[in-house]
Protein backbone atom coordinates (compact mmCIF):
# COMPACT_ATOMS: atom_id res chain seq x y z
CA UNK A 1 0.00 0.00 0.00
CA UNK A 2 2.68 2.39 0.86
CA UNK A 3 4.44 1.53 -2.79
CA UNK A 4 1.08 2.76 -4.22
CA UNK A 5 0.91 6.05 -2.47
CA UNK A 6 4.85 6.44 -3.27
CA UNK A 7 3.48 5.93 -7.03
CA UNK A 8 0.53 8.38 -6.38
CA UNK A 9 2.54 10.85 -4.54
CA UNK A 10 5.36 10.25 -7.14
CA UNK A 11 2.84 10.89 -10.30
CA UNK A 12 1.31 13.60 -8.43
CA UNK A 13 4.75 15.59 -8.47
CA UNK A 14 5.76 15.10 -11.89
CA UNK A 15 2.33 16.11 -12.90
CA UNK A 16 2.66 19.42 -11.22
CA UNK A 17 5.86 19.85 -13.03
CA UNK A 18 4.15 19.11 -16.05
CA UNK A 19 1.77 21.56 -15.59
CA UNK A 20 4.43 24.06 -13.96
CA UNK A 21 6.26 23.46 -17.29
CA UNK A 22 3.09 24.13 -19.46
CA UNK A 23 2.27 27.11 -17.77
CA UNK A 24 5.74 28.16 -18.31
CA UNK A 25 5.83 27.85 -21.76
CA UNK A 26 2.20 29.27 -22.25
CA UNK A 27 3.75 32.57 -20.44
CA UNK A 28 6.89 32.13 -22.58
CA UNK A 29 4.64 31.63 -25.87
CA UNK A 30 2.42 35.00 -24.52
CA UNK A 31 5.61 36.71 -24.48
CA UNK A 32 7.04 35.79 -28.07
CA UNK A 33 3.52 36.60 -29.20
CA UNK A 34 3.42 40.26 -27.53
CA UNK A 35 7.35 40.78 -29.17
CA UNK A 36 5.99 39.56 -32.39
CA UNK A 37 2.92 41.39 -32.43
CA UNK A 38 5.19 44.65 -31.49
CA UNK A 39 8.03 44.17 -34.32
CA UNK A 40 5.07 43.81 -36.63
CA UNK A 41 3.45 46.96 -35.42
CA UNK A 42 7.43 48.94 -35.91
CA UNK A 43 8.01 47.49 -39.11
CA UNK A 44 4.30 48.87 -40.30
CA UNK A 45 5.21 52.05 -38.87
CA UNK A 46 8.33 52.46 -40.21
CA UNK A 47 7.20 51.23 -43.66
CA UNK A 48 4.16 53.54 -43.24
CA UNK A 49 6.49 56.80 -42.27
CA UNK A 50 8.60 55.53 -45.36
CA UNK A 51 6.02 55.55 -47.52
CA UNK A 52 4.82 59.29 -45.92
CA UNK A 53 8.43 60.31 -46.78
CA UNK A 54 8.55 59.23 -50.23
CA UNK A 55 5.19 60.73 -50.91
CA UNK A 56 6.31 64.09 -49.60
CA UNK A 57 8.99 63.75 -51.82
CA UNK A 58 7.11 62.93 -54.98
CA UNK A 59 4.61 65.68 -54.27
CA UNK A 60 7.23 68.73 -52.97
CA UNK A 61 9.11 67.89 -57.28
CA UNK A 62 5.60 68.14 -58.90
CA UNK A 63 4.90 71.26 -56.86
CA UNK A 64 8.09 72.19 -58.00
CA UNK A 65 7.92 71.38 -61.33
CA UNK A 66 4.36 72.93 -61.95
CA UNK A 67 5.77 76.55 -60.48
CA UNK A 68 8.84 76.66 -63.21
CA UNK A 69 6.28 76.14 -65.67
CA UNK A 70 3.92 78.50 -64.29
CA UNK A 71 6.42 81.23 -63.41
CA UNK A 72 8.13 80.48 -67.17
CA UNK A 73 4.53 81.03 -68.37
CA UNK A 74 4.18 84.40 -66.78
CA UNK A 75 7.79 85.49 -67.47
CA UNK A 76 6.40 84.90 -71.60
CA UNK A 77 3.06 86.37 -70.91
CA UNK A 78 5.17 89.46 -69.28
CA UNK A 79 8.02 89.72 -71.93
CA UNK A 80 5.06 89.62 -74.74
CA UNK A 81 3.20 92.41 -73.11
CA UNK A 82 6.56 94.40 -72.50
CA UNK A 83 7.40 93.60 -76.74
CA UNK A 84 3.99 94.59 -77.35
CA UNK A 85 4.32 98.17 -75.24
CA UNK A 86 7.62 98.90 -76.61
CA UNK A 87 6.55 97.97 -80.25
CA UNK A 88 3.03 100.04 -79.96
CA UNK A 89 3.60 102.94 -77.27
CA UNK A 90 3.96 105.67 -79.61
CA UNK A 91 1.00 104.72 -81.20
CA UNK A 92 -1.06 104.33 -78.33
CA UNK A 93 0.17 107.98 -76.89
CA UNK A 94 -1.10 109.24 -79.89
CA UNK A 95 -4.10 108.27 -80.32
CA UNK A 96 -4.51 108.66 -76.06
CA UNK A 97 -3.46 112.53 -77.10
CA UNK A 98 -5.82 112.52 -80.49
CA UNK A 99 -8.82 111.17 -78.42
CA UNK A 100 -8.63 113.62 -75.61
CA UNK A 101 -7.94 116.53 -77.52
CA UNK A 102 -11.07 115.47 -80.32
CA UNK A 103 -13.25 115.16 -77.63
CA UNK A 104 -12.59 118.70 -76.26
CA UNK A 105 -13.51 119.87 -79.73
Amino acid sequence: MDDIISKILEMDETARKMEDEAQAERIASREEVKKARQEVYDEYLESAKNHIEQYKKAAKKTSEEEWKVTLKHYDDVSAALEKKFKNNKEKWVNDIVNGVLSYNN
